[in-house]
């Protein structure tokens, strides 16, 4: 049928040059950007899943870069405790020296240098930091509270042995089985005791401490004390009624408490848990009053042999706590290799999914250009051909 109102050639051919339009578009926009999806109407599924893997690479990238500065830290850490065993080492050489009665003359000379050198480790300790942040000295990192250790059970009539005072005067009473318990500083030091049971004055049965009130005297509370191994709790067991009930002396025991710690926690991967992060302990204070050392001189051969025990202690513990240190220091650097490797894996995904294959590309992109030159001379003949109407007419 000859028609001049509907040319289906030229709609067909008009119909194929969008097409082949469209499609040699997208080609060009692939081959100028590299990427196989530019835009999530590319391919939705490929365009989330690339979106958090890259995502996820900044995350490591940026991980990888607190373990390299958490890498610097701990060595400068390292370095300023090597020195203080240096020094450390030099003040038991001098104590053995000054231990022996040849060197009687000199002790005035070996006291004077123990006492530079533990000046000395004390400026290091107190000096050396990251960024601000206090390395040897203990007083850096988050504070994390021991765990309070709970008394014993304490009968009427019991008593333990005085160690901590009891901030209570008079005469208490309490119930059965009343039990106490301990809380610690970092430092493993007594901070409060406090009872579960109110405490009660035998002579008028006034309130003495409420429960949960801490009991450590105010001394006590103002300079926390080592914990004992047997809390003193210095009440005088008697009756609800005010009659003093007989029995036999206790010891409350502390037990199941721990000392706190101060920790550092640095971010090494790519999520918030445990698992991606690693502590370093800066609670470990290298001064001399830490280490022990300070408490003698040398001025005497008696002193001096007191202090070769006193420097080996302090030498011992320098490098038990050194050896944490370089623990940390090989934790940190496996885990900087192993965001190393993620990253090169998750770059690798991303690319896998996103970037285009420029070789198919370039052959669809040829295709798309031939049938789009095609489809326009086709549609230049598919006008044309609308022109033998005219020839009925003749």
């Amino acid at each position: 049928m000859l028609s001049v109102q509907t040319n289906m050639g030229a709609n067909t051919a008009l119909k194929n040059i969008n097409t082949n339009s469209v499609n040699m578009n997208k080609s060009l926009e692939r081959l100028s950007s590299g990427f196989r999806i530019n835009n999530a109407a590319d391919d939705a599924a490929g365009f989330a899943v690339s979106s958090k893997l890259d995502a996820q690479t900044s995350r490591l990238k940026a991980a990888s870069l607190n373990a390299s500065q958490a890498q610097a830290m701990v060595k400068m850490a390292d370095a300023g405790v090597n020195e203080i065993q240096n020094m450390t080492t030099r003040i038991q050489t001098l104590a053995i020296q000054a231990s022996s009665a040849n060197n009687a003359g000199e002790l005035g000379k070996l006291d004077a240098e123990r006492v530079k050198l533990e000046s000395a480790i004390d400026k290091i300790a107190n000096s050396t930091n990251f960024n601000g942040v206090s390395l040897l000295n203990g007083t850096s990192g988050t504070a994390t509270a021991g765990t309070a250790a709970t008394v014993g059970a304490v009968t009427q009539g019991g008593a333990a042995t005085t160690d901590a005072q009891i901030a209570i005067t008079g005469t208490a009473t309490f119930a059965d089985n009343a039990s106490f318990s301990i809380a610690y500083d970092t430092a493993g030091k007594i901070t409060s005791i406090t009872s579960d049971v109110a405490l009660h004055a035998v002579a008028d049965g006034s309130l003495l401490a409420a429960a949960g009130t801490n009991l450590l005297s105010a001394a006590d509370q103002a300079t926390p004390q080592a914990a004992p191994s047997a809390v003193g709790l210095t009440f005088t067991a008697t009756a609800a009624t005010g009659t003093a009930v007989a029995g036999t002396a206790t010891t409350a025991a502390a037990t199941g408490g721990t000392a706190g710690t101060r920790t550092s926690s640095f971010q090494v991967g790519a999520d918030n848990n445990a698992n991606n992060q690693v502590s370093l302990n800066l609670g470990n204070s290298y001064t001399t009053a830490a280490l022990g050392l300070g408490t003698g001189d040398l001025t005497t051969q008696a002193n001096a042999q007191a202090y070769v025990t006193t420097s080996k202690t302090a030498l011992d513990t320098l490098i038990t706590q050194r050896a944490d240190l370089g623990a940390t220091q090989n934790q940190v650097a496996f885990v900087q290799a192993n965001l190393a490797t993620s990253i090169e894996q998750t770059t690798a995904s991303v690319s896998s999914i996103r970037d285009a294959d420029m070789a198919t590309e370039m052959a669809d992109f040829t295709k798309n250009k031939i049938l789009t030159q095609a489809s326009t001379s086709m549609l230049a003949q598919a006008n044309q051909a609308a022109q033998n109407v005219l020839s009925l007419f003749r």
